[in-house]
This record gives structure tokens, C-alpha cells and sequence, in this order.
């Protein structure tokens, strides 16, 4: 039984990306001495974690904002209830 090569993040990347930048696939794996379908197999996972770190940092940014929004909206209401309060209170005397 032979012993399988443990691929580094760094070394699949550079496989990936030789793909990715038009070179031929077939090409590539005998170079690595690796198949078709490993090939194709992590270049869909990496585009797949690729697209999810965008998805990821913009719902970050989104719920950033709307976490401050909302902070801002309950202090804007908290200061009216204070202004609502000394009216009222002005009023009476």
C-alpha cells in the first residue's frame, strides 16, 4: 500500500490557481501526479470557501451597522422620553 502525500494549504492553492490562471488541467495533474477529479474536487471547495468569506464579511458589515442603527434609534427614543418628560413637567407649573 503506497503512502498518500499530505498536501499543504499553500500547495493546493498553487494547483488550484495554475487551473484557475488557463492552464491545462490534464497538465497539471501529471506534473503533480494527481487526478483530474482531485483537481476539480478542491478547486470547488476553494471556490466555495472563496464565496463564503465574501457572503461572511458583508453580513459581518451588515450587522454591524444595524447593531449601531439600533443602538442610536433607543438612545434617540430615550432622549425623547426625557424631553417628553421636562415638557410635561414645565407644563404643569
Amino acid at each position: 500500500m503506497g503512502t498518500r502525500k499530505k498536501w499543504k494549504a499553500e500547495e493546493k492553492l498553487a494547483v488550484i490557481m495554475d487551473g484557475l490562471r488557463g492552464r491545462p488541467v490534464k497538465e497539471i495533474c501529471q506534473e503533480y501526479g494527481m487526478s483530474e477529479a482531485q483537481y476539480y474536487k478542491w478547486r470547488d471547495q476553494g471556490i466555495t470557501l472563496m464565496k463564503q468569506g465574501l457572503e461572511d464579511k458583508r453580513r459581518i458589515e451588515n450587522q454591524s451597522v444595524e447593531a449601531d442603527r439600533n443602538r442610536l434609534l433607543k438612545i434617540i427614543g430615550e432622549q425623547q422620553l426625557i424631553i417628553d418628560l421636562q415638557k410635561k413637567t414645565f407644563a404643569d407649573h
